[in-house]
């Protein structure tokens, strides 16, 4: 019987931990109701263990069947909306990178080699990684659950499983997440390959005569992986908002979780004085935009300074709105107990 107990923790160790003691008992019992249904009283000989082991199948096979979900990276619950969304991103990708290609090329166009080749090389790498945020996500969305009801249940389907139709007014319209992902990833793509373009880019005649820009480039490239991060958590936000088609409790509770986390990380990088060109209105005046003392330069001088305080404010206030009205728009509608909420 020595290959029956191992056949069965072939099968048992493929299995999560909690289900491993009672599939064995299970499984123990069945192999031994075969044998003596093939041997009918009869000493149980190698060649009839080998026999009912085989009829069982492979391990690997068994444990499948024995499983309450089948194990997927991406599961066929999520692949169409996987596939749509990766093509979103990847499309986004190529717009953004596009453009920013565009311009460099216009501003200076005696380097557009250079920049035809820092633009093929950005593609293939931002679309590497674009392809990891999407498919991280929707691993991470596979093994949390959220799946679907009854989605490749086994049991008998039955008029009750039908789902409630929702209500109007808590239904997420198809172009809001895409939007969402649209802009996520043109954010990411614009700070890591072009943030040195936010600011003045000047011409003269047509001609480019030079940019000032707004932040340090280097300093702020510090800053890359958190953005890196927060448009994968967006990314996946989104996902689960376009697979569920309406606001429930715990996508309200995920999109103000989001919102928080981005306002966070916003004052962590604005408020970081390194991040902000020192030598912005000497640029300009360098540039011939400003002359220093002139009512002009006085003027932007302040905004310059003051602005970079006032931006965390509107942040806040726009990231406080945003929130207000989703809860309102979600709440009263799936109204129910604190406990409610607790188990959400």
């Amino acid at each position: 019987m020595d290959y029956v107990q191992r056949y069965i923790y072939a099968v048992t160790q493929k299995l999560p931990e909690g289900q491993r003691e009672d599939i064995k008992l299970e499984l123990q019992g069945l192999i031994e109701d075969m044998l003596e249904e093939r041997t009918q009283g009869e000493p149980v000989s190698d060649g009839d263990i080998e026999a009912v082991l085989r009829e069982l199948g492979s391990p690997q096979e068994l444990a499948v069947k024995y499983r309450a979900w089948p194990r997927y990276l991406i599961g066929p619950a999520f692949f169409d909306a996987y596939i749509s969304i990766l093509r979103i991103v990847m499309i986004s990708i190529g717009i953004g990178l596009t453009v920013s290609f565009a311009v460099q090329a216009l501003i200076t166009p005696g380097e557009t080699l250079q920049h035809f080749i820092s633009y093929i090389v950005s593609i293939i790498t931002i679309g590497v990684q674009g392809f990891a945020w999407v498919t991280l996500s929707f691993a991470i969305i596979e093994y949390a659950g959220v799946k679907p009801k009854d989605w490749g249940s086994r049991r008998e389907w039955s008029l009750a499983d039908l789902p409630e139709i929702p209500d109007r007014r808590l239904l997420i319209k198809r172009s809001e997440p895409i939007a969402g992902i649209i802009f996520s990833v043109l954010f990411a793509v614009l700070f890591t390959f072009s943030v040195e373009l936010i600011g003045a880019i000047v011409f003269k005649e047509g001609q480019f005569i030079g940019t000032a820009s707004i932040f340090h480039v280097e300093n702020f490239a510090r800053y890359l992986p958190l953005i890196w991060g927060l448009t994968a958590l967006s990314i996946m936000k989104e996902s689960v908002k376009m697979i569920l088609g309406k606001w429930t409790r715990g996508v309200m509770l995920s999109h103000m979780a989001f919102n928080a986390a981005l306002f966070i990380l916003m004052v962590i990088m604005f408020k970081d004085p390194a991040i902000w060109n020192p030598h912005f209105m000497e640029q300009l005046v360098q540039l011939n935009v400003m002359t220093p003392g002139s009512e002009a330069f006085e003027w932007v001088e302040s905004i310059w300074n003051e602005g970079r305080k006032w931006f965390i404010y509107i942040v806040a206030l726009v990231t406080f709105i945003d929130m207000v009205t989703v809860f309102l728009k979600v709440y009263p509608i799936h109204k129910g107990s604190v406990e409610d909420i607790k188990n959400l």
